[in-house]
């Protein structure tokens, strides 16, 4: 399996081998990402943040944050898309690895994870999550400077309004994203209250 894997995906796999990061972590979201998860939104849904990377054996993988649901794509063509309520996710990290950001959730006993996210989308991916959901404390973030926070606004609101034109052309969207980027610069990728999260969730246990 890992070697159809590579004669699938051999480009990216070697390109990120040869980088020592994802080259495709830091990108826009394609036209195709949108078409996919477009149909995935409820009507007043708001769309937060994304992270692409890779996920063992299905190629490309893709995770949507909205203010109701985590929306996971893993692969880089094909429909299927899970839907993980935000209520339902008992644990997550974001661990720094070799090719950047591994991030893992857990929901209904089943665990699932994207590897090689960009740094700084993670970052404010993982702050955003960490509002809603259990979120463990970042081992060694990476520390956010201002380019870094343009990148993931200009990013993060791209999406916003591709996805929900209609419902996101009002500028609180992206005050919000804006916020959540210069809070992850300013105060890092999780705030000590939303690390309890985890806590108060495993002494629940």
């Amino acid at each position: 399996m890992a070697w159809l894997d590579f004669l699938k995906n051999g480009n990216e796999l070697s390109e990120l081998l040869i980088e020592g990061q994802n080259p495709y972590g830091a990108q826009l979201l394609k036209q195709a990402d949108v078409d996919q998860m477009r149909d995935h939104l409820q009507p007043g849904e708001r769309v937060l943040a994304y992270v692409s990377g890779r996920v063992v054996l299905a190629g490309r993988g893709l995770w949507l944050l909205t203010d109701q649901n985590l929306l996971i794509s893993e692969h880089a063509s094909g429909t299927l898309v899970h839907h993980l309520s935000l209520q339902d996710i008992s644990q997550a990290q974001c661990i720094k690895g070799k090719y950047g950001y591994t991030l893992r959730v857990t929901a209904a006993g089943q665990q699932r994870s994207v590897y090689g996210a960009s740094s700084h989308l993670a970052a404010v991916f993982y702050r955003a999550l960490g509002q809603q959901a259990p979120c463990s404390p970042v081992l060694q973030p990476t520390a956010l400077d201002a380019d870094d926070v343009a990148e993931v606004v200009h990013h993060f609101t791209d999406a916003a309004l591709r996805l929900q034109p209609v419902a996101m052309v009002h500028a609180d969207a992206r005050a919000l994203i804006a916020q959540l980027a210069q809070d992850a610069a300013a105060q890092g990728w999780l705030q000590p209250s939303e690390a309890r999260l985890l806590r108060v969730a495993e002494a629940a246990h």
